[in-house]
């Protein structure tokens, strides 16, 4: 079953040029592949999870590259450098990091609340979204 939707304008692979180049840094290539195919995403349910319903991570949409809520206007006053905002959960945000020592890494993050690891990688992640609906 799909879990997500295209909610923006597609992106070409020169728009994720710039966008790394602006950054300074170069995402991985999973992400990528998303960015290209979705340009952030929404969900076709309200029920995903990463983890259990109960105490798991409620995902409400990935950020897209350019258009709408876009990772470059994306919630980064807490986030370490080198780190993204990617998308928004409930009451909080997902993170990747772009470091050399944690690079592709995903957190959550609640305000100024630490950064929480939840997978070593953007297709780790997505393998791990379950859709309770």
């Amino acid at each position: 079953m799909e879990l997500f939707s295209v909610e923006n304008p597609p992106i070409m692979l020169e728009d994720l040029k710039e966008f790394e180049a602006a950054l300074g840094l170069s995402l991985p290539e999973d992400y990528k592949a998303h960015l290209l195919a979705y340009n952030g995403a929404g969900l076709k349910s309200t029920e995903v999870f990463f983890g259990y319903m109960d105490d798991g991570i409620n995902l409400y949409y990935f950020h897209p590259i350019k258009y709408g809520n876009s990772l470059q206007s994306g919630k980064r006053d807490y986030l370490p450098e080198k780190y993204i905002c990617i998308g928004c959960i409930l009451g909080g945000y997902l993170a990747m990091s772009l470091d050399e020592q944690t690079y592709a890494s995903i957190y959550s993050y609640y305000s100024e609340v630490e950064l929480e690891y939840l997978a070593s990688s953007f297709t780790e992640f997505v393998d791990g979204l379950i859709d309770y609906e």
